[in-house]
């Protein structure tokens, strides 16, 4: 098995921009392979009446990759993000990356605390930043790797630090596929409660800005669909995994909300 030297779980790894991440200790790498899977999910206080859906939707698609035959080759991290404090971005790392299987869906329950801004360039690039931080450790080991980043926000960036763009999380995707330290990379935007026309269109023309492979709308929130967003995410995550050695990533999945 191939050894990562000098990463822990208490790990502050820093990233290009300055971010800071935590990851899974080598010894709990068993596998030669794996799937790096990150969600970023707003926790702004708009979400507030829909927390608990979400927190919902977040435990039902981790449960539901933990069922798939590649739930071994899996690394997750899950961050959420909101400005508050005088609007200061803040970027939460409900967990770094880590092992699917020592993951347990309930503890997602309360994991969002909805108050503030949305600081979505902040989010997104952090994102982006620690999967390529990480995706390089991994690939300097001879660890195979390819990843999927899921993106869920209720709103148009507003908090971030003026410093960053999309411009910023496009480079850092073009950095990821030019240095080949994943096989590939899908990114999904997904537009949650997105009713409002200016505020959708706000989203398709970061997403495109960005450099993001996909936006989903979602619609107004109901349970029936963050089932279906749950479904869509782990059958997104299992697809690129499956992906994984063929030296392309997978084929995006049709879904209607």
């Amino acid at each position: 098995m191939p050894k990562l030297d000098g990463i822990s779980v208490t790990d502050l790894n820093k990233t290009v921009h300055g971010f800071q991440y935590t990851s899974v200790t080598v010894d709990k790498l068993g596998a030669t392979e794996y799937t790096l899977f990150e969600m970023i999910t707003d926790e702004s206080g708009s979400v507030s009446s829909f927390k608990a859906g979400l927190e919902k939707s977040m435990a039902t698609s981790v449960e539901a990759c933990q069922k798939s035959p590649r739930a071994n080759n899996l690394l997750h991290r899950m961050t959420s993000f909101s400005a508050r404090g005088g609007g200061i971005s803040q970027i939460r790392e409900i967990h770094g990356f880590t092992l699917l299987n020592s993951t347990n869906p309930i503890d997602y329950k309360n994991s969002l605390s909805p108050n503030g801004g949305t600081p979505l360039i902040d989010a997104a690039l952090e994102g982006v930043d620690a999967c390529y931080d990480y995706a390089k450790r991994l690939y300097k080991q001879k660890f195979l790797c390819n990843g999927i980043i899921v993106i869920l926000t209720d709103g148009e960036e507003n908090a971030s630090d003026p410093n960053h763009s999309a411009s910023d999380i496009k480079a850092m995707i073009d950095r990821i596929k030019q240095e080949n330290v994943l096989e590939s990379l899908r990114t999904i935007l997904i537009g949650v409660n997105d009713t409002d026309a200016n505020m959708k269109q706000g989203l398709i023309a970061f997403q495109t800005a960005a450099g993001i492979d996909e936006y989903i709308s979602m619609g107004d929130v109901s349970a029936g669909k963050l089932a279906k967003l749950a479904q869509f995410v782990s059958q997104s995550v299992s697809s690129q995994s499956q992906s994984l050695g063929s030296g392309a990533g997978s084929v995006p999945l049709s879904v209607t909300f």
